[in-house]
């Protein structure tokens, strides 16, 4: 019996001593991984020092010092629009960046104003310093103050002459909201390559503003170009505008070769106000014998109208007719050249001075943008495959073919010096920007990307293939989606003095079984009329949508009976003999041709 217990009592201990065994030779629980990442104070791009912080944690705040400078505080961004807030958790690397002012006692004696473009009547583009536009300066203190009425879409910055030298932007704002409305933002740089204290400031509510901008000349170092890292600009909202906004009139160049007689508005047209007030200047290349006029819009505020001014042959000086026909009428260029317009407002008085020496620089164009796939804004120029071709030697028309693009994605067009393989570092070799505002098209296809903060790119509507053509005298970028097709209608005074457009079948053409790109129509005239055809996008209904106008220019070769229909009028038909006939249009020659029906 003794020896039965003791084995009982080995076995147990057996047990318990397996079981200690087990305990402390078994896994044990694996500290948690813990992340961490680097917090790094810059001054400017030199590294302050750096800190390394747990996740979740947060950065510690100090206060560096440097010789001959005052600091300001941290920031969140190297422009200083938002103060860095050391109450943030750390969850990821971040930067930091330390503001100055120089302790520096140095007087500013320079003079700003506002420069700009709107509605505000201070505001009158980058070549005018309209009178209200002065800030004031506080006696004992670089501080300027302006108290002004903006509107929605103005924009601006403040500078100190019409070359804007010294100009302070949207990076010198230190907030463009208030109590969580946002009275102002940035116009953005597209191309990425304009400094954030460049860009304009955009007005987003209606108001009357003061604006107080703090100067630090000894960090400018007296250089107009250099940007300073202590300027700064404060605004309070003073309640809606003090005044009424004033109709402002525009001129702009309008022809039966440089713009289809179509209504261009861009920077190509547009006959700018100089430093004179009321006085307006452009340089253009005119072919000979091209007709041409100006045309006037009249903007309050954010609305656009036609205008009924017309700047025509009957206020040319007496000088400017050497090189200008017409009476009262149209003008028409004698020679190819460099034409200079200068328009008096107050006399009402046109000149004119000409170059025929001087021709536009010869340029290659690309098709630049995001729009679609691996497309972005520096993978696509100098890229044969984004090259706009010449459609024959010396036409002086561009094209490419069968691009996709997709929706809701932004393009334009970009011209450089021909032969040029970069843009140079100031974009030097850039001779132009083609974008929505040179555009004649679909307007259901196709708009501006955000044309309130200066943004004119294509945007992309409706994703499909395209054909893009740009036409380098007349600046017109035209724009096939080569699935959809037209629908073509004659269009004239045979439907009333108004020349309304009719969608009724009876003036429609009619693509051939043969070849889709041929459209005919039959037509009997029974008297004489004055005619074109309107080629809108297939599917349109609206008669106000963008549409091509196919007018005498469009005459073509081959018809037996083109003699009968060649009118009196640059852009228009005439039916000369009443009769029957087949109107044939080949969109691929874009040439139109008469014959006569027995």
């Amino acid at each position: 019996m003794k020896a039965m217990k003791w084995i009982t009592l080995s076995v147990v201990a057996a047990a318990v001593a397996c079981t200690s065994l087990i305990t402390a030779c078994g896994p044990t629980e694996e500290e948690p991984e813990v992340t961490e990442y680097t917090v790094t104070y810059y001054d400017g791009t030199t590294v302050l020092d750096t800190q390394t912080v747990e996740e979740g944690e947060k950065a510690t705040e100090w206060t560096p010092t440097k010789d001959g400078y005052s600091f300001d505080g941290w920031y969140a961004t190297p422009n200083f629009a938002h103060e860095f807030d050391f109450n943030t958790a750390i969850t990821e690397d971040t930067s930091v960046f330390s503001k100055w002012s120089s302790t520096a006692q140095v007087d500013d004696t320079r003079t700003f104003y506002i420069c700009g473009q709107g509605s505000s009547s201070v505001l009158g583009g980058s070549a005018v310093l309209e009178d209200g536009a002065q800030m004031t300066k506080t006696e004992g203190k670089n501080e300027y103050t302006l108290t002004v009425d903006l509107y929605e879409g103005d924009w601006f910055q403040f500078v100190t002459n019409t070359a804007w030298d010294y100009q302070r932007g949207w990076g010198y704002m230190t907030t463009g909201t208030i109590d969580g409305v946002e009275y102002f933002a940035s116009n953005g740089s597209i191309d990425g390559t304009k400094p954030t204290k460049m860009e304009d400031i955009v007005r987003k509510k209606d108001g009357n503003y003061t604006f107080t901008l703090t100067t630090h000349p000894a960090d400018d170092l007296g250089k107009p170009t250099e940007l300073s890292n202590s300027d700064t600009i404060t605004f309070t909202y003073n309640g809606e505008p003090e005044g009424t906004i004033e109709a402002v009139t525009h001129y702009w160049l309008k022809g039966a070769q440089i713009t289809a007689w179509h209504d261009m508005y861009n920077d190509a047209t547009e006959l700018k106000e100089t430093e004179t007030k009321g006085v307006y200047s452009m340089s253009v290349y005119l072919k000979e014998g091209d007709q041409f006029m100006f045309a006037s819009t009249f903007v309050t505020g954010t609305e656009s109208e036609v205008g009924n001014l017309y700047i025509k042959a009957d206020t040319l000086d007496e000088a400017s007719k050497a090189y200008v026909d017409g009476d009262t009428g149209n003008m028409t260029a004698k020679a190819s050249g460099m034409y200079t317009f200068t328009y008096n407002e107050a006399t009402t008085t046109l000149s004119v001075t000409f170059d025929g020496a001087k021709t536009p620089v010869e340029s290659d164009y690309y098709l630049d943008g995001a729009f679609g796939g691996d497309h972005n804004w520096t993978n696509n120029n100098f890229n044969p495959d984004y090259q706009l071709v010449e459609t024959a030697e010396g036409s002086g028309v561009y094209v490419i073919e069968d691009v996709e693009l997709a929706a809701d994605t932004e393009f334009t067009i970009q011209a450089f010096v021909a032969g040029s393989t970069e843009p140079g570092d100031s974009w030097e070799n850039q001779t132009g920007n083609y974008n929505y505002r040179y555009f004649y098209g679909n307007a259901n296809a196709f708009t501006s990307a955000n044309p309130g903060a200066g943004n004119y790119n294509f945007k992309v509507l409706i994703a499909s293939t395209y054909t893009i053509t740009f036409d380098s005298y007349s600046k017109i970028v035209t724009i096939e989606d080569t699935a959809l097709g037209y629908d073509i209608y004659i269009n004239g005074n045979m439907q009333g003095s108004s020349w309304p457009v009719s969608f009724d079948a009876q003036y429609k053409f009619t693509p051939t079984e043969a070849n889709e790109n041929i459209y005919e129509l039959t037509f009997t005239f029974d008297d004489v009329y004055e005619f074109g055809f309107k080629a809108y996008p297939a599917g349109t209904t609206d008669p106000s949508s963008n549409s091509d106008w196919l007018g005498l220019a469009k005459m073509g070769t081959e018809g037996t009976a083109n003699d009968l229909f060649k009118g009196t009028s640059a852009s228009n038909f005439m039916s000369t003999v009443p009769g029957t006939y087949r109107i044939v249009y080949n969109a691929e020659t874009d040439k139109v041709d008469f014959y006569a029906v027995d």
